[in-house]
């Protein structure tokens, strides 16, 4: 049996959940989008959704839903969990977009029994600069997706789900929540925090680092784009995964302690091949 999703709501509608909106209207042209958000997001978002719901009206948005997105920070979402819980109706899935999965996914087996379900998400596509302003339809093209389905999941529901997220052009990865934290915490939370590092690294020795703003080029624009992040939505993130985090700082010191070393030695081009390789690997599943 395929679960249909004919009603998708969306709580939240900055960047991942804009774009969500967006894409579900280009990819499910037939199905009925809900939006929640405040006033001022929904005004801009209107012309995509068929309803739209303050957030003190969260629980009659979602009585009908058949699936529903939590597309808030992580603290929004874990406030969320017990409320939605209780407005759903019997059948409906309930997920989450964080960018950590343990704690949330923890607190909704306290509230989802029965025939209300919850399975945890977080899709691997973002951008430095957020809000319903920068959502794009295309977002989830080719962007992996992380799903982490307990083992008493409904099969067939998981199975309706994959397919809606293909749909939006996502590869669906499913994982357990620990091991999507232990991962996110390399691939994402330290490129976050390593981006931060550099571009206050230059700033050190201040009138210098204007000079140094000066020369800049491509290499270090790239390397930096991800400390024009806020701090408002890494707050959360940070905090949620700071065991994780904390220990993949601590190896990349070491890393990089060894790699300072290497500059005295002939390991360095044994490294760039290394590297080259990697990344040529990493263009190639793009």
């Amino acid at each position: 049996m395929k679960f249909q999703f004919q009603r998708i709501a969306v709580v939240g509608l900055g960047l991942i959940g804009g774009s969500l909106v967006k894409s579900l209207r280009r990819a499910q042209p037939e199905c009925k989008i809900i939006g929640i958000d405040f006033e001022h997001v929904i005004g801009s978002a209107r012309g995509y959704l068929d309803e739209a719901f303050l957030p003190e009206n969260l629980a009659h948005a979602l009585r009908d839903a058949d699936l529903v997105f939590l597309a808030a920070p992580i603290n929004a979402i874990l406030h969320l969990l017990p409320e939605v819980a209780k407005s759903i109706r019997p059948g409906a899935l309930v997920t989450d977009v964080g960018s950590t999965k343990s704690l949330i996914v923890e607190q909704a087996q306290k509230h989802f029994t029965g025939e209300r379900y919850f399975i945890g998400g977080h899709p691997m596509a973002g951008r430095e600069k957020g809000g319903w302003e920068h959502a794009d339809a295309c977002l989830f093209e080719n962007a992996a997706y992380v799903l982490t389905p307990e083992s008493n999941f409904p099969a067939s529901l998981l199975d309706s789900f994959t397919h809606l997220l293909q749909a939006l052009g996502a590869r669906v990865v499913t994982l357990e929540a620990a091991t999507h934290d232990r991962v996110v915490a390399d691939i994402s939370h330290l490129p976050q925090l390593l981006a931060l590092a550099l571009m206050n690294f230059i700033a050190r020795d201040g009138a210098q680092s204007e000079l140094a703003l000066q020369l800049t080029a491509g290499g270090f624009r790239d390397m930096t784009r991800l400390a024009a992040s806020p701090f408002e939505i890494w707050k959360d993130i940070l905090a949620g995964n700071c065991v994780n985090i904390r220990c993949s700082l601590q190896e990349f010191i070491v890393a990089l302690q060894s790699l300072a070393h290497d500059l005295d030695n002939d390991n360095l081009e044994r490294r760039f091949k290394q590297a080259n390789q990697l990344r040529d690997l990493l263009v190639s599943h793009r």
